[in-house]
């Protein structure tokens, strides 16, 4: 039985993940030289196994093992400095495998929120969907705007669509009337409570769309060229009459009874 800080040869290749042929070959090669223990049998002590793991980190670098020998068996090599060299490297390595699985996570996120968008606007003109789908990505916040619909899953966004399109429907039935109705003012009650339930889906950490926050959705959607023909293409007029609606949803409704409205899904 080995003794502690000694490995046996299927020890140290349990340990390392390394075959038992591998290091039989390794030795071969004068990589790494096994002892001999008084009852005949090959051992591996603590320096082997930190030795073979600075080979198997020569060996993911492609490394010939001709070279690898050559390097090791140098009479200035230093295996704790080749370990720190090679931990930093890996560190390094490490950081950078995470900033393109970051980078990656976030593409995926701007290609499934234009699977959405598209959801969203399914039944609009193809060539406006692909003018609007081209001016948001080149639009400041644009990427931000494709990551968050990106956070909607598949089935929420057909629910979502689904509520989308009955709510147009309906709202295209009252743009003649005047925005203080009663029945325009539950058709703006609606989009803001889909409003909210959109943030609450694709904003981290919201708490929910306050007075302020709706104005200013008010503000920047008045603004907004997509925005605005998104509305105009459904009917024409419905934008300036649905931002006026919303702004006075937000001044008589919301805005002392916050409470009450944020929290509505």
């Amino acid at each position: 039985m080995a003794e502690k800080n000694q490995y046996s040869v299927g020890q140290l290749s349990k340990l390392s993940g390394v075959s038992v042929r591998t290091l039989h070959l390794y030795d071969e090669k004068n990589l790494l030289k096994a002892k001999r223990g008084s009852n005949g049998y090959r051992f591996y002590n603590s320096y082997d196994a930190a030795l073979l793991q600075q080979i198997l980190i020569y060996r993911q670098m492609d490394m010939r093992l001709d070279k690898i020998s050559a390097i090791i068996n140098s009479e200035n090599f230093d295996l704790l400095s080749a370990l720190q060299t090679q931990r930093q490297l890996l560190i390094q390595r490490r950081e950078d495998t995470n900033k393109m699985i970051e980078r990656i996570e976030a593409t995926m996120k701007m290609a499934k929120g234009e699977e959405n968008l598209d959801v969203i606007l399914k039944g609009l003109p193809q060539a406006k969907v692909d003018e609007w789908k081209a001016q948001l990505k080149q639009g400041e916040n644009g990427e931000e705007f494709y990551e968050a619909y990106g956070k909607v899953s598949s089935d929420e966004i057909h629910d979502i669509k689904q509520d989308a399109d009955e709510w147009t429907e309906n709202y295209m039935k009252v743009t003649h009337l005047s925005v203080s109705d009663e029945n325009v003012q539950a058709l703006a009650k609606q989009a803001y409570i889909m409003i909210n339930n959109m943030h609450f889906k694709t904003v981290d950490d919201f708490k929910g769309a306050t007075y302020k926050f709706l104005k200013i959705v008010n503000q920047e959607g008045k603004k907004d060229k997509v925005v605005v023909d998104i509305y105009e293409t459904y009917q024409k007029g419905m934008a300036k009459h649905y931002f006026d609606a919303m702004d006075y949803f937000a001044e008589n409704s919301l805005k002392d009874n916050e409470a009450e409205y944020i929290h509505l899904k």
